[in-house]
């Protein structure tokens, strides 16, 4: 809000007011009206236009603000006629019921009573105020530009100062973003490099590691191949005694038949 109250009409509102009991809802504007102050908000004052209104004959715009409004998007029907409201298990807050709510004055106030002082206000107070400044920008010296020898220069002078400072920051802004970008650079190569070195690092580990599990595994296969043949050997000379002594005993018994046999004959 303050930076819009001196480009824009601010008509200050309360949502939701349905759920603020009457009290509250008092309370709740001079709190509002004591902020805006303390914060020096300039807020729309409504000109006396004399209206004769039944809405406004209670109290004055001026008293309501701020707006507490009440909305509803479902029709009603309260004592035979169609509204629009809020059902509440106390009752029923009406949308167009001045009692209720401010919807009805604030609506008035907008389309009806106001609008055109609210255009005169836009158009003679808030766009002259803005051109003025503008124009007090560019004859008298440009906030952007504080060098002390801008002052006193005509306006195309000055833009062309202006022109000249812009080019000299969207310079010297380039050369920043390059210098980050070349810094982000060498810190990514940096970075790329390590891990290559790393990996390559584990990769000599793993390949020497597979190599000296090679070299046991073939010193295995060797002494294998030793006890293997050991073994054969042995199993060999095994087999070879027992034929032996099978052809000894064969032989021997044979001899024993043959003198049975003469035995037998005589």
């Amino acid at each position: 809000m303050r930076r819009l109250h001196d480009k824009v009409n601010i008509v200050p509102i309360i949502a939701k007011a349905d759920s603020l009991t009457a009290e509250e809802c008092l309370s709740f504007k001079k709190q509002i009206l004591n902020e805006i102050g303390s914060n020096k908000i300039g807020i729309y004052q409504f000109p006396d236009l004399g209206v004769d209104d039944e809405d406004f004959k209670d109290v004055s715009m001026t008293d309501r603000i701020p707006f507490a409004v009440v909305g509803s998007n479902t029709v009603v029907e309260v004592g035979g006629k169609k509204l629009r409201a809020r059902v509440y298990p106390w009752g029923v807050a009406e949308v167009e019921n001045s009692e209720h709510c401010d919807f009805i004055a604030l609506r008035n106030m907008l389309i009806r009573t106001h609008m055109q002082d609210l255009k005169e206000v836009t158009n003679d107070v808030h766009y002259e105020n803005f051109r003025c400044k503008r124009l007090a920008t560019v004859t008298v010296g440009s906030p952007t530009v504080t060098s002390n020898k801008s002052l006193g220069l005509s306006p195309l002078e000055q833009l062309e100062a202006e022109k000249h400072e812009r080019e000299n920051k969207i310079t010297k802004t380039e050369s920043e973003m390059e210098q980050v970008f070349e810094t982000k650079v060498k810190e990514k190569r940096k970075k790329l490099k390590e891990m290559e070195a790393e990996f390559a690092k584990k990769h000599e580990q793993s390949r020497r590691q597979l190599e000296l599990q090679q070299r046991e595994l073939d010193d295995k296969r060797q002494r294998f191949e030793k006890e293997k043949e050991m073994f054969q050997q042995n199993h060999n000379s095994v087999v070879d005694g027992h034929n032996t002594n099978s052809q000894t005993k064969t032989i021997d018994g044979h001899g024993k038949l043959d003198k049975k046999k003469k035995k037998g004959l005589f």
